[in-house]
């Protein structure tokens, strides 16, 4: 099973968003062991990223991918034995400093959105992948 540490600046969701986000960390309980930490704010990511880890950077600027593509990114991780730390940064993006701790820039979309919208949609896409790669019926 596949450890994954989600680190996310700023506060987490509230109301909707938060009840969204609890859904899909429950249902990922199923797939991956995750930690989440919420830094309140960037300057000590690089201290909470676990040595070794493969670092994943959320950027808008990052390389696109399909939920396929992605299923296939993090199934290699997995087989590899490697833990992944994934980084989602606040209302400010991230300073390149952290970017470049990043063995991989992920963009969730081009667009800009809300650290609250970006939040719950990468754990439904975290969620898709694993449906994905364990050939369950969530994803058409």
């Amino acid at each position: 099973m596949l450890h994954l540490t989600f680190i996310t600046v700023g506060d987490l969701p509230k109301g909707p968003f938060r009840e969204i986000g609890d859904k899909f960390k429950k249902q990922l309980l199923a797939y991956v062991k995750m930690d989440h930490k919420v830094l309140k704010d960037e300057s000590k990511i690089i201290d909470a990223i676990p040595a070794g880890d493969y670092v994943v950077v959320l950027d808008e600027r990052g390389q696109l991918a399909t939920s396929h593509q992605a299923a296939n990114i993090l199934k290699m991780i997995e087989d590899r034995g490697e833990h992944v730390t994934v980084i989602l940064g606040g209302a400010k993006g991230l300073s390149a400093e952290t970017k470049n701790t990043a063995k991989l820039r992920l963009s969730l979309s081009p667009m800009t959105t809300t650290h609250d919208l970006a939040h719950i949609f990468f754990l439904e896409q975290l969620y898709r992948v694993f449906t994905i790669i364990k050939g369950k019926e969530y994803h058409y």
